[in-house]
């Protein structure tokens, strides 16, 4: 092989010819790396699943625990992020969450959403879907608030689960899709 007269090798002669080693080993390793940086989107992961989980293990550890003042600040945590009204709050084990039901659905959805992360879809794909269960949270907020029903639980779960989990992956995939 000889270089061009500008002294640099042109891109075909410096790749691998199709078919050898070379070429399917750099195919396969970029096939199964995804496009973010790999160590970043587990850390985001993690701490997604994590901070998702916490509202629901924070009562059960009370329940559970002499937490004492530890308890106290955990529970306080979660203060500014929600009203945590009594009768829009779900008890485990007979301790109070330190969310109301629709936000724990969130946080659980966001732990779901992160430990799942399926389906990848493109942004253009998770906006609509996202601005669809934000209109349904907030149907389920109005019809609650008018009185055209009483505090559901489950709808409130369930609503604030599909939002949480569909944010999460959202976030996912731009994290894994952001320029490099």
């Amino acid at each position: 092989m000889t270089a061009p007269a500008s002294g640099r090798g042109s891109a075909a002669a410096l790749a691998p010819a199709p078919g050898s080693a070379d070429a399917l080993a750099r195919g396969l390793s970029k096939a199964s790396e995804p496009a973010g940086a790999p160590s970043l989107l587990r850390a985001a992961r993690c701490a997604l699943v994590l901070l998702g989980a916490l509202p629901w293990c924070v009562p059960l550890a009370r329940s559970r625990l002499p937490l004492g003042e530890l308890g106290a600040a955990l529970d306080r945590f979660f203060v500014p992020m929600c009203h945590r009204m009594p009768e829009r709050s779900l008890a485990i084990e007979g301790v109070l969450m330190p969310l109301c039901s629709r936000c724990a659905g969130i946080f659980a959805g966001v732990a779901a959403g992160a430990a799942i992360a399926r389906p990848r879809l493109a942004m253009t794909a998770w906006r609509p879907i996202l601005i669809a269960l934000s209109a349904m949270m907030v149907a389920d907020v109005a019809t609650q608030d008018l009185g055209l029903r009483p505090v559901w639980h489950a709808t409130r779960l369930a609503t604030g689960l599909a939002f949480g989990y569909a944010l999460a992956a959202a976030f996912l995939t731009r994290l894994t899709r952001r320029p490099g």
